[in-house]
């Protein structure tokens, strides 16, 4: 039977749709729930399963017996809409309201798959900075080996917190009238501490107590045990009596030697060559940041440029992906995925995904201007770049690999070439080609013309006393044959 389908054009892709099903369909649509109903209420007068379905609709209701049946319906005729009406829904679209007082009306909103129109991106550029080795960034890491190369050095001064001193010490508890009993609390020599403001012993002061001594220097001081104290000593009084024999300062080396530039790895025989390959990675390390800047601000030039639309369930979907994404990373990190992340910090899986939603719709524009550019640019995956590219995920195969170990490897890569696999890698090359081309527009250097552009300049040529229009028009078409050609091509 069809269906009566009214739509109207809603913003952000999106499309209100109202479909009437014809009364003769819900006719026996209720019938037939009528019968199931008949079989499970009690009608005075009637056995179960034998109540005329008048009686029935009086005694339930149209309302009720419509509630059977009206969302499998829905799901039905949205289904023969859609085919009826030749749409092709981004997504499933969400039922709004249904009117079932009179006739069946089911109101939808039906998202429509994403727009973009690109502005003149061979004409976007985005200044480089200069790269240079950050020469406080070379310091630190200098810095960091010599601690790691730093060792306990003698001093001739007074001690400070963090040094480590040898000394004798001898702690005796005092009774109410300050003189020494037998309880000894502290008897050592050569005693080996090192003083802590931040961590320090009990009792609390003894650290304190330590500092400004001398090598040779003898001490004698007193400290309480605070009476709420867990310590067996809780409230007790003890006379100290320290000696020092040696204050000690852990010192890194004063400069990079070729000895500790050889105990960091083999590759270097003189501090010289340690320091050179420290500014070849620190370099490295800011052309890669700065690369990656680089490429996000092309992609904002690109998206700024262009007319971007598409449904709310696009970012949406975005987002679900970065949720998997975070479910499987924080697992990675011995969480019990993301629901205990969530515990941890707090955070509801709405608040969470709230907080997910700024960078999902930049990933979305960028996602759908690249989809564009390579479209436009003809860019297509070849076998040998696919191959390529299994090939330096799976990694080469050791010369002295096993058959399990070379079976493995094999069955990988088959894995990636199956029609499971193969789009989502497919997509992720045409996606770093679509980013390298567009690097090297942006730098201004020598890109060729896209297939299809190069074939509406063909027809210009030819059509050279043709008017403006009628150029136009060939251009467009030619446009289009090369895009049709591209998929064809994908689907082959």
């Amino acid at each position: 039977m069809t269906l009566t389908v009214n739509t109207r054009p809603l913003e952000n892709r999106q499309l209100a749709m109202t479909i009437e099903v014809a009364e003769e369909r819900i006719d026996q649509e209720m019938r037939k729930a009528a019968r199931k109903i008949a079989g499970q209420v009690r009608i005075p007068g009637f056995r179960k399963g034998r109540v005329p379905f008048h009686i029935l609709l009086q005694f339930v209701g149209r309302e009720a017996i419509i509630g059977e049946f009206v969302d499998e319906l829905g799901q039905q005729v949205y289904k023969e809409a859609i085919e009826q009406e030749g749409l092709e829904p981004y997504f499933v679209g969400s039922l709004d309201d249904v009117d079932i007082e009179e006739q069946v009306r089911f109101h939808m909103t039906v998202p429509l798959s994403p727009e973009v129109k690109l502005g003149e991106y061979r004409s976007l550029r985005v200044e480089e900075e200069e790269i240079e080795a950050d020469e406080e960034a070379v310091q630190e890491r200098i810095l960091a080996i010599l601690e790691q190369n730093s060792d306990y050095v003698e001093v001739d001064r007074p001690s400070q917190y963090g040094d480590l001193m040898t000394i004798d010490v001898r702690g005796v508890v005092l009774d109410d009238a300050g003189n020494e009993t037998d309880t000894v609390v502290f008897d050592e020599e050569d005693w080996d501490v090192t003083p802590d403001e931040e961590n320090p012993m009990e009792p609390a002061g003894l650290d304190a107590a330590l500092q400004g001594l001398s090598t040779g220097e003898e001490k004698s001081f007193e400290l309480a045990w605070p009476e709420d104290s867990p310590s067996m000593y809780a409230g007790s009084t003890v006379r100290f009596g320290v000696k020092v024999h040696k204050i000690q300062s852990y010192e890194a080396p004063p400069e990079m030697t070729d000895e500790i530039a050889q105990n960091v790895g083999p590759d270097f025989e003189t501090a010289s060559d340690l320091l050179e390959s420290i500014r070849e990675d620190v370099l490295e390390q800011a052309e890669q940041r700065a690369e990656g800047e680089f490429t996000q601000k092309v992609l904002e030039g690109l998206v700024e440029m262009s007319e971007i639309d598409y449904p709310p369930v696009a970012v949406e979907l975005e987002i679900d992906r970065a949720v998997r994404n975070n479910d499987m990373y924080v697992r990675q990190m011995g969480l019990q995925g993301l629901e205990q992340f969530l515990e941890l910090t707090n955070q509801t899986i709405e608040e969470y995904r709230e907080s997910l939603r700024e960078n999902a719709e930049i990933s979305l524009r960028n996602e759908l201007a690249l989809g564009e550019f390579a479209q436009i640019e003809s860019l297509k995956v070849s076998d040998e770049e696919f191959e390529a590219h299994i090939g330096a995920v799976a990694g080469p195969l050791p010369e002295d690999a096993d058959e399990e170990t070379a079976t493995a490897r094999a069955d990988m890569l088959e894995m990636m070439r199956g029609e499971n696999s193969r789009p989502m890698i497919d997509s992720e090359i045409l996606k770093g080609k679509s980013i390298n081309m567009l690097l090297s527009i942006a730098r201004g250097e020598d890109v060729p013309q896209a297939a299809a552009e190069e074939a509406a300049g063909d027809e210009e040529a030819e059509t050279d006393g043709s008017d403006d229009s009628e150029q136009a028009a060939l251009a467009v078409e030619a446009r289009e044959s090369a895009s049709e050609d591209a998929e064809n091509e994908e689907a082959a």
